[in-house]
């Protein structure tokens, strides 16, 4: 008769939080494609049927977390107050970052860095990216009565975008090890600011 050995190291990962927290430490440490199923399975002590009833995929760890985000933003802009729409839509931004920060077991600004660095990924990031500036988009549309694709909100919803990874990567490059809310409050403004003085000047639908 046989008797199972205790596992050594880590703990088995009792949640799909702390599972997600074991996978992107190692896709910071060795990067997306050197990461395997295997690796993260072995690291968070499960078999493959719990990894896959938490993510289905290696791509569904990295995208579950960003699409949330999306998500949050998107809830962000549906509880926003009447302010003007452009001041409305920065402290969507800023909230919807902030709440991502604090629900997930590792800083939006790691999850960032997964995402922005690894070529394997440069397709499936621009793609979600735009969904996220659409939410932006269609927030402008709403506001405004402009049809969201039109020049103007989708203006507005990539400029925001291109701000906001900007600010990110900014603070990926200074090793920062989480986000700044203020600051980045501070740093879209400029942009915000612009794009309301455009939609201050335009004749409404």
């Amino acid at each position: 008769m046989t008797t199972s050995r205790p596992r050594r190291g880590r703990p088995p990962a009792s949640s799909r939080e702390a599972l997600t927290e074991i996978a992107f430490e190692l896709l910071l440490r060795d990067g997306y494609e050197a990461t395997t199923l295997q690796a993260i399975m072995i690291a968070g002590g499960v078999g493959r049927s719990t990894l896959f009833r938490y993510f289905g995929s290696k791509a569904g760890i990295v995208w579950s977390e960003f699409d949330r985000a999306v998500e949050r933003l998107r809830s962000a802009l549906h509880d926003a107050d009447d302010a003007p729409v452009m001041a409305a839509v920065r402290s969507a931004v800023v909230r919807s970052t902030q709440l991502s920060e604090a629900a997930a077991p590792t800083s939006w600004l790691d999850r960032f860095r997964v995402l922005d660095r690894d070529a394997a990924l440069v397709a499936e990031t621009a793609a979600h990216w735009r969904v996220w500036a659409e939410v932006v988009s269609g927030y402008v549309e709403e506001r405004t009565g402009l049809d969201a694709s039109a020049p103007v909100p989708a203006a507005i919803g990539g400029a925001v975008q291109a701000a906001y990874v900007a600010v990110l990567r900014q603070w990926a490059a200074a090793g920062a090890a989480a986000v700044n809310i203020d600051e980045l409050d501070n740093a879209l403004c400029p942009v915000t600011d612009a794009f309301q003085a455009v939609l201050d000047g335009m004749p409404r639908p």
